[in-house]
């Protein structure tokens, strides 16, 4: 690919004097995933949908996060499943420059003509500019070259921009030209020594990608073990794979400067006197919600990075009525693609209820409520092993206050060792409520874990007790067993 600062993110077509009409039933500000998969259920309804995207259209996840990120990691862990079992030779390592092509071939070498086609249904326009709320149902939109247009909804404007990283105060960084996610799913060079600062989900699977590629990765956190929103038992089998892997470890770490020196190369300072030299940083140390000038002062709602506050329909509340909607990251509520196209449904049925002017009836797990938000959002971490979880964790629960029991087992089974000689034990969790019996949360860690995870987000959702969960019955040999194993180490 080409220098990231060489790709062009505001390509001149669709410009707003190329829009013939200016008013539309629903607008969409940003064309991530909300916007997709809403302007597709928008046009299935009968209505008119526009999608106003200030960069690439497509949103961050196919060029930037999701897809590019998956893509890097997925021949490594291919090459570790071939080692894994007899009968295959492998005589060479993985190839890096391979790998970045096949990557490339994905984000569609970052020109958005190849992914236009499939976002948002057959019938929605596009507008290319900076979308800000002017209005009651008032969208002002302005390119980089100056070009504006104001469009108007008939039904509701949905605010979908998004999130962007959290850049931490710390001396010289900023100065440093530090790496962001972007640079790291779209680089095509190996750092020779990359330092990560963040042990989260990204970090980690950023310091896999790198150290499967040949390079030497230090990962820095503030704290006391990897992945710190799952249980500890997920992080620390997690560290140790990467520690296998020659990545070095910093944890309960302060980093208290950061320079890059003339020759390019960069120091980063810790707390404690250490002196880690790299050639690149990467700050993976979270996101927030990118609301930043797109008209929510006016409106009366706060713009410091925070979330957009909604109810569950995913509505903002406002004096001027229910016509003003944010889905996926920039609401806050659960920061992922799926929970954002799971968004999308749910803003779509609202504003297609509302659209006569009646006030619906919400109720929980309705289809005008994202419940799922609360109880339900699953998460898989792409590491070796890879880490999958839904709903509460042992932390989570302690931290609500909830009464429950937590079952754990060995992720391993028959079914898992066939697939691969050696394969480890793993972790596997559930946690219980101690009154009622209901699945309250499920974490599976382990190798070709993640098409584990959603029969017990369905069991969440449906409000499955264990009881009956021990009548659902799991395949022979195969690594759903781990079901099996669960039941058993829960008495039943």
């Amino acid at each position: 690919m080409p220098p990231y600062n060489s790709i062009n993110l505001h390509p001149s077509s669709f410009g707003p004097s190329d829009l013939s009409l200016h008013t539309y039933d629903v607008i969409f500000i940003g064309s991530g995933w909300p916007a997709n998969v809403g302007a597709a259920r928008v046009t299935q309804a009968g209505m008119k949908p526009v999608i106003v995207e200030s960069e690439l259209i497509g949103g961050d996840c196919p060029y930037w996060a999701c897809i590019p990120s998956k893509a890097l990691l997925r021949p490594g862990e291919a090459l570790q499943d071939a080692k894994s079992v007899p009968g295959i030779a492998i005589t060479n390592g993985l190839d890096a420059d391979a790998v970045f092509r096949g990557r490339d071939s994905w984000t569609g070498d970052w020109d958005d003509q190849v992914l236009i086609p499939s976002i948002g249904g057959d019938d929605a326009d596009f507008v290319r500019g900076h979308g800000k709320v002017v209005g009651v149902k008032k969208v002002r939109v302005e390119n980089t070259n100056g070009e504006s247009v104001t469009l108007e909804a008939r039904q509701a404007v949905v605010i979908c921009t998004g999130s962007e990283p959290v850049i931490p105060n710390i001396p010289g960084l900023a100065d440093a030209n530090p790496w962001i996610p972007r640079q790291a799913t779209s680089t095509s060079q190996v750092p020779k020594n990359l330092v990560i600062l963040g042990a989260g989900a990204v970090g980690c699977e950023m310091a896999t990608i790198f150290a499967n590629l040949g390079g030497k990765v230090s990962l820095i956190s503030s704290t006391k073990e990897l992945l710190p929103r799952t249980d500890p038992e997920a992080g620390a089998l997690v560290r140790q794979s990467l520690v296998d892997l020659g990545v070095e470890m910093y944890l309960s770490a302060e980093v208290t400067g950061v320079q890059r020196k003339r020759d390019g190369t960069l120091e980063v300072q810790l707390k404690h006197g250490s002196v880690i030299h790299a050639t690149e940083i990467l700050i993976s140390t979270g996101r927030r919600p990118r609301v930043k000038d797109i008209g929510l002062e006016q409106l009366g709602i706060a713009v410091n990075g925070s979330r957009i506050p909604v109810d569950e329909s995913l509505c903002v509340g406002l004096e001027s009525g229910e016509w003003l909607y944010a889905a996926g990251d920039v609401n806050g509520r659960a920061m992922m693609s799926h929970t954002a196209k799971y968004h999308a449904r749910v803003v779509v049925n609202a504003i297609i209820a509302r659209k006569t002017g009646a006030k619906p009836t919400i109720t929980e797990w309705g289809s005008l409520s994202a419940t799922a938000d609360k109880y339900a959002v699953p998460q898989v971490i792409f590491t070796r092993p890879t880490v999958a979880s839904v709903g509460l964790t042992r932390q989570a629960a302690k931290a609500a206050g909830r009464s429950f029991r937590e079952v754990t087992a060995p992720l391993k089974t028959e079914g898992a060792e066939l697939r691969a000689i050696g394969y480890k034990d793993g972790w596997a969790q559930w946690i219980v409520d101690a009154e009622s019996g209901q699945l309250l949360g499920a974490t599976f860690v382990g190798d070709d874990a993640t098409d584990l995870l959603h029969a017990s987000t369905v069991a969440i959702v449906g409000g499955l007790t264990i009881a009956r969960l021990a009548h659902a019955i799991p395949s022979f040999p195969t690594i759903s067993e781990v079901y099996l194993n669960l039941i058993e180490a829960a008495g039943f």
